[in-house]
């Protein structure tokens, strides 16, 4: 065994190799697998400020209903709220009026710490469209029109890091209608499908109002039946085979055209709208063969879920998108949308199948690759479970079951209620079992088999701060200030040349006084809409110079 001045050789070298080194180690390797999370999401209404002619009633801008600069800003920062809540890569969205609304929805996200700079709206000039948002470039743009004055369905290429994905934007006929009304759009998708090449990889995603069973679930209500039992989701996009919905393994056999993607979860939970109680599964993500193969893009097994947080609920109800008079007044200004938002997780590598029953569980981490990643890697990875391990990182924090982790020249992260097991100094390794988002601030809320190396100075890995260091630049979010002094007021710190920064007591933490001279020690630097100073020890707190 290796002596402990041994130990602590090898572990100083690796804090003070080269910059060249450090890049070496840090980046991934050529091989290294993409994984990106992909949200489905009826956003209910989002419409602009500039009148067209064209909008609901309800929605013409600047007059007695109240759809305004105040109305709009609650809409637009709450949805992207939710998308940048689930980390999304690629959303899927339905009801959005035209380009100018998008691109208010990008300014949003932008604000919200989640940008999407890839954007696509339907050009066909419906009350409402289909749109794609996306962090990763969209190379081709195509729309499936599915007759006169219908809503076209919207198809974007993605370039995902040199690996091309079709998706698929989805809205048809609401159930106002029989299935009639709906077959058009399942017509249309199937014959465009139909002239992909062999093995494309696609996914289709929307709003399809359709149940997941739609074959059985309408068979009591004839208004909706006019079809003499036939579905478009189910017969003519071949969800089902042999009277029964398709399977993952009946798909990539031929038994079926495309998984639904809900089938992952129990019945009980297998919805995202609900009507006055009657639940339905109208918003899809549907897989084909393609997706389970040995190449190109492949869907990680088991990742699919609702996002349905208790801010997303209101009075036993979904919290959608407020008006008076039981939504058809004035606008009053909260609350969300009228689906859930549904999301899965793919990955550029082939198909890795889940282990274990899957029959009742939702996106558990074991069903996923584990995959060697950088701490760096973990702000671009999607939330919600996770298999990721990091290798050599120093614990610079603790506070409670809260640890900071930083690797030697890299980024750190905040762990929170996920770092009983580390203390300050040693070199773990560890596996991100769960990544999340508080407000903005990424986070790790679950981790396992961490392997300590021993332990070091982490003295080193402190950022230092002078006059001319921002602390509320988003790459130092999570770091650990070393020490700053500065002229505490009103809950801001003002150091330095004219810089300032927030500064956050927790509770039970005594504030400073104003206008005292402070110094700030081992602090961190959260974020809560903007960067922070999270103060969580009197001890802390020290008189300035």
């Amino acid at each position: 065994m290796p002596s402990a001045l041994v130990v602590r050789s090898e572990i100083w070298a690796r804090l003070l190799a080269g910059f060249f080194l450090f890049l070496f180690l840090q980046a991934p390797p050529a091989s290294a697998q993409q994984q990106f999370r992909l949200v489905s999401y009826n956003v209910e209404n989002l419409f602009d400020l500039t009148r067209n002619g064209s909008e609901y009633t309800g929605y013409i801008p600047h007059t007695g209903y109240g759809w305004n600069e105040t109305a709009v800003k609650v809409k637009y920062a709450n949805i992207a709220s939710v998308l940048a809540e689930i980390g999304a890569h690629v959303a899927v969205l339905s009801e959005v009026e035209n380009a100018e609304a998008l691109r208010l929805l990008q300014d949003f996200l932008t604000t919200a710490g989640h940008p999407m700079a890839h954007g696509a709206v339907s050009k066909r000039p419906t009350t409402v469209r289909c749109a794609v948002l996306s962090t990763f470039p969209i190379t081709e743009v195509h729309e499936v029109t599915a007759g006169q004055e219908r809503r076209s369905i919207l198809r974007v290429t993605l370039d995902i890091q040199g690996t091309a994905v079709m998706v698929y934007a989805n809205h048809w006929k609401s159930k106002r209608g029989p299935e009639s009304r709906r077959l058009p759009y399942a017509r249309a998708l199937a014959a465009d499908i139909a002239t992909l090449p062999p093995q494309t990889d696609y996914i289709l995603a929307g709003d399809f109002n359709s149940d997941h069973n739609e074959w059985l679930s309408f068979l009591g209500e004839p208004r909706l039946n006019d079809t003499l039992g036939r579905t478009g989701i189910n017969h003519l996009l071949g969800t089902m085979y042999n009277e029964a919905m398709a399977t993952e393994e009946g798909v990539q056999k031929g038994q079926g055209s495309h998984y639904d993607l809900w089938m992952e979860l129990s019945p009980n939970r297998r919805w995202s709208y609900n009507f006055f109680g009657k639940k339905g599964s109208l918003d899809h993500i549907l897989l084909p063969a393609a997706m389970y193969d040995d190449r190109g893009v492949s869907y990680v097994d088991g990742s699919f879920g609702r996002h349905a947080p208790d801010r997303l609920f209101h009075n036993g109800g979904i919290y959608r998108w407020q008006r008076a008079k039981k939504g058809q007044g004035r606008h009053l200004g909260r609350g969300y949308s009228d689906h859930l938002p549904i999301y899965a997780d793919f990955i550029v590598g082939p198909f890795v199948a889940a282990r274990g029953d899957d029959s009742d569980r939702e996106n558990p981490a074991s069903a996923m690759p584990r995959m060697d990643k950088s701490v760096a890697d973990l702000y671009n990875l999607p939330l919600g479970p996770a298999n990721y391990r990091i290798s050599g990182v120093v614990v610079l924090y603790k506070a409670g079951l809260n640890a900071v982790v930083k690797a030697p020249q890299g980024r750190a992260i905040y762990l929170y209620k996920a770092g009983e097991a580390l203390e300050p100094g040693w070199v773990v390794d560890l596996t991100v079992t769960r990544l999340n988002d508080y407000y903005g601030l990424r986070e790790v809320t679950s981790v396992a088999d961490v392997v300590t190396h021993g332990k070091t100075n982490p003295e080193p890995l402190f950022l230092k701060v002078n006059g001319n260091v921002d602390l509320r630049e988003s790459d130092r979010v999570n770091e650990v200030v070393d020490k700053v002094c500065g002229l505490y007021r009103g809950g801001w710190l003002r150091y330095g040349s004219g810089r300032s920064v927030r500064v956050y007591t927790v509770k039970g933490i005594k504030r400073p006084k104003n206008d005292t001279r402070i110094c700030l020690s081992r602090v961190r630097i959260g974020f809560h809409k903007h960067p922070e100073l999270v103060v969580d020890s009197q001890r802390q707190i020290v008189a300035g110079p």
